[in-house]
């Protein structure tokens, strides 16, 4: 029997198993499905883009600040100081406590995410790339099956559609060869063509610049509620 070196190495089947163990009792957001399969399915994709191990590690774990109580240091000392860096990069954490003891709004904290791309090293953002297009192409094929999941974020479809094209813009320059970001551009573009998208878009305005001037809307608007 031929000795073929191993593709990845025992920290990786760890990973595995610790983002398991971490992730154990979440759900995939309104559905039944474990949360794991999320996890894997972003790993898969960094590898499939050209990512080494320790991005997929950082695939596997890229949550597991945000919603299961770790830290950077806590995945730096399993795994290493980049793989530590890498999820923390990946995190879009609440912000500081706003007056009152009030946490951020979606908005405040995706603009400052979307704009934080700009300047992460690119093999945190491959890893970003592959979240999100996995992320994006289930809420395509979920909303194809019942319009009505698009309630089920925070921002509704309209706020989704523009966060994730500006995502997909901002990778598009600074990594323009990933095979996620292209993903997520497919999946971006099947949201603005769809029907229930159709149905928020005043007549007469074409699909991206409506979701290009999210923002913008969103900012006219909080003007304009008196104080």
């Amino acid at each position: 029997m031929t000795n073929l070196p191993h593709l990845h190495s025992p920290r990786y089947i760890d990973a595995l198993g610790w983002a398991a163990q971490l992730h154990s009792l979440q759900r995939r957001k309104g559905k039944p499905v474990p949360y794991i399969s999320h996890l894997i399915a972003v790993s898969a994709l960094v590898w499939e883009d050209g990512g080494d191990e320790e991005q997929a590690i950082a695939g596997l774990l890229h949550d597991s600040i945000e919603d299961a109580d770790q830290d950077e240091a806590s995945i730096a000392g399993r795994y290493g100081q980049r793989v530590g860096r890498i999820v923390a990069d990946c995190t879009d954490t609440a912000g500081p406590v706003a007056p009152g003891g009030k946490k951020e709004s979606w908005l405040v904290r995706k603009t400052r995410y979307v704009a934080s791309l700009e300047h992460k090293p690119l093999d945190s953002l491959l890893v970003t790339a592959a979240d999100k297009a996995h992320n994006a192409r289930d809420m395509v094929l979920d909303a194809r099956r019942d319009p009505s999941s698009w309630e089920r974020f925070n921002a509704g479809l309209d706020g989704t559609a523009w966060y994730l094209l500006r995502i997909h813009q901002t990778l598009s320059h600074r990594m323009p060869g990933s095979r996620s970001n292209e993903l997520l551009g497919d999946a971006v573009n099947k949201i603005l063509r769809s029907q229930s998208y159709d149905r928020i878009i005043p007549s007469g305005i074409s699909p991206l610049v409506w979701a290009m001037g999210y923002l913008e809307r969103q900012q006219q608007g909080s003007e304009q509620v008196p104080v």
